[in-house]
């Protein structure tokens, strides 16, 4: 009779590897309906092209705002797409040419984040850095609407 014995390295109670394992078993389920809605973009490289994933851009822009509050240098609606634009191409150098690509690309470069990237805290929450900025397009989009 063999005993059996387990591999420590899968019991490590990490927090990455908390986050990556509940994504894995949500299949993107941690990002809040965030990329489940909005209208088709053509590709990649605007503002209106990559908020328009987000299902409740209101929310989004509330994080995104305390993000904002707290890196001041990338207030610019062109310097986050950069940043989304570069991060995306980098992982796997596809554009997007749907709605639905965008949406797909985004998520897994969101979940290959929490696993291989520092997460950033916003408000009490762990993001992943693109999932940050997408958040701070959002944020500058509700400001640009709001009356002045």
């Amino acid at each position: 009779m063999s005993i059996p014995t387990h591999d420590p390295s899968l019991a490590d109670p990490t927090r990455r590897r908390f986050i990556a394992a509940a994504l894995a078993l949500t299949a993107g389920g941690l990002l809040p309906q965030a990329l489940l809605a909005g209208a088709a973009p053509g590709a990649t490289g605007t503002a209106a092209e990559f908020t328009t994933v987000l299902a409740d851009p209101a929310a989004a822009g509330r994080l995104g705002r305390a993000y904002l509050d707290d890196h001041p240098a990338e207030a610019d609606a062109g310097t986050l797409v950069r940043w989304l634009d570069l991060a995306l191409a980098a992982r796997d150098g596809a554009a997007a040419s749907s709605r639905a690509d965008l949406t797909a690309a985004l998520a897994a470069l969101v979940q290959d984040e929490y696993v291989s990237a520092p997460v950033v805290r916003v408000d009490g929450w762990l993001l992943a850095p693109s999932e940050a900025r997408l958040y701070a397009l959002a944020a500058l989009a509700n400001d640009s609407k709001a009356p002045q």
